[in-house]
């Protein structure tokens, strides 16, 4: 019994105080700020950038200041229907960039429908196809329809570098 205790308590001894490594934070920091630039660069307007931080326990963004107000809230609920978007873009491309530089585990894969459909801007949606570009080593997947027209198309592909694969027809059609 007595030896039981003392193992135990040489077990509580070892667990780390802080619940992140010194590498974690390193990793956060980073993820914060990458994902801060990718919210500027895809055009995000429903509140200050500087003001959207990484929650530490759940890694989720959300807004600074709110709990001040006592408030519980999201970004989701602080934010247009397309500024939401553009920030679930900064989120994930910010996990794929951050794994890339600090040798992280994702697949190395991003497929992403339709990621234009709330009438984002084609600035917006030219910016995201170039991050997705933007790290060798990964592959990210479009479904879009450019709104049918190949104008849409050329402007929001402008300068990125990709290969496109057009279907003629639709694959799904209505009885």
């Amino acid at each position: 019994m007595k030896s039981e205790l003392v193992l135990l308590r040489r077990s509580l001894n070892n667990i780390p105080e802080e619940r992140y490594s010194v590498s974690d934070v390193s990793k956060i920091r980073a993820m914060q700020g990458v994902f801060r630039k990718n919210a500027e660069i895809f055009g995000y307007r429903s509140a200050q950038i500087e003001d959207i931080e990484l929650n530490k326990d759940t890694l989720f963004p959300f807004l600074s200041g709110i709990e001040l107000r006592e408030v519980q809230t999201d970004i989701k609920s602080d934010s247009s229907a397309s500024d939401f978007v553009r920030l679930i873009w900064a989120y994930l491309l910010a996990i794929r960039y951050v794994s890339s530089e600090h040798e992280g585990n994702h697949p190395g894969l991003l497929i992403l429908d339709e990621p234009a459909q709330h009438s984002m801007a084609c600035t917006s949606f030219n910016q995201l196809i170039k991050n997705c570009a933007s790290v060798e080593g990964f592959q990210t997947i479009l479904g879009a329809s450019f709104d049918e027209s190949d104008e849409v198309f050329n402007d929001a592909t402008s300068g990125a570098s990709f290969h496109l694969i057009r279907l003629k027809e639709k694959l799904l059609t209505a009885n």
